[in-house]
């Protein structure tokens, strides 16, 4: 059943520029064998579609594909995919469906940037489907709204009330993302963005992210910037104290880095919290920074710091949430500059 790895039935440039190209491909390397369909974007263009922008639809095969792909290939040639984008796939998908096989949908969508600091992800499809709009905050922090993808039409029409944007609604994606980069006006933040879908109507989770610096020294003797910091992310889904060694280029050297952490899942907080404070016998503050001053009070107290052993402070670390009762993993780090 083997079939030539893509065969490419349509291509054509889109009004803002971009190349759409419309593909489809058997892979059977491992059974069963799948139908792969692929509605993609490339080169440079205006609006929100990025230079890698694709959407798929895998279908588990149990029969000969050929009917299939002469059936996406007669829609394709009929311009009956030529449709805003995700339409191509969505009409596949159906058509695939409608066969009685069972489809997986997958997306590349490309961030929107708003202003210096702001970025929305929309991802249709996948394990992480939804809405997500992200503030950066000087590289120390990050501020994330989270909401489900189904409710990018309710979004999309509460937004629509006071602007003034005017693209087609049948370009659900190119609209969602015009309407709100027309709401950021430039700058917007996380409070705004809960704010906006609360009177929507929508529901949003709310996952912040935050990096404490604990120590920071420059061993000039070596030319060596020793750090130790702590990560507190429900982004990421993930506590993670790290002792680092960033060795800078010199004679003979081009440099290199070495990094010891200790990662436990975010839900460990409060157990951590309670059990640091209790460790170091002081009031337990709630949060991310209640954590964080527990460990700058072990650098203060000098129990961590540029005085242990390499691997000393990270191990300490591991110790100490083995004794609070949470999971952990090592989480190292070696990289060599080959300049």
């Amino acid at each position: 059943m083997t079939l030539p790895d893509e065969r490419e039935l349509r291509a054509s440039t889109v009004p803002t520029g971009q190349r759409r190209t419309l593909s489809v491909s058997v892979r059977d390397g491992s059974p069963p064998p799948r139908l792969m369909f692929i509605e993609k974007y490339t080169g440079d263009g205006t609006g929100w579609l990025g230079r890698f922008t694709s959407f798929r639809a895998e279908a588990l095969l149990d029969g000969d594909p050929e009917p299939l792909i002469a059936a996406i290939a007669e829609l394709a040639g009929a311009g009956k995919l030529d449709r805003p984008p995700m339409g191509a796939r969505e009409r596949v998908a159906d058509l695939l469906e409608a066969a009685g096989l069972v489809v997986r949908r997958e997306s590349t969508v490309p961030w929107l940037h708003l202003g210096r600091r702001g970025t929305l992800g929309v991802a249709p499809d996948g394990r992480r489907a939804g809405i997500t709009f992200t503030q950066s905050a000087a590289g120390e922090a990050r501020f994330q709204v989270v909401a489900a993808y189904d409710d990018l039409d309710a979004v999309a029409a509460h937004l629509a009330l006071s602007s003034t944007v005017d693209v087609a609604p049948a370009d659900r994606l190119g609209r969602f993302f015009a309407l709100f980069e027309a709401f950021a006006d430039g700058e917007v933040n996380a409070e705004r963005v809960q704010r906006m879908l609360r009177d929507a109507g929508v529901e949003s989770e709310r996952r912040d992210e935050r990096r404490y610096r604990l120590l920071h020294v420059d061993r000039e003797h070596t030319d060596c910037i020793f750090t130790l910091t702590l990560l507190v992310s429900a982004i990421e889904d993930k506590i993670t104290f790290t002792e680092f060694y960033d060795y800078l280029p010199r004679s003979g050297d081009a440099g290199r880095e070495y990094g010891y952490g200790a990662t436990t899942p975010h839900a460990s907080l409060p157990q951590l919290t309670a059990h640091f404070a209790a460790r170091l016998g002081r009031e337990p503050a709630a949060g991310p920074d209640g954590l964080a001053a527990c460990f700058r009070e072990l650098v203060d107290r000098g129990v961590l710091g540029e005085h242990q052993a390499i691997e000393s402070n990270r191990n300490l670390v591991a110790g100490w949430f083995t004794d609070a009762g949470v999971p952990w993993r090592p989480d190292d780090w070696v990289w060599f500059n080959s300049d």
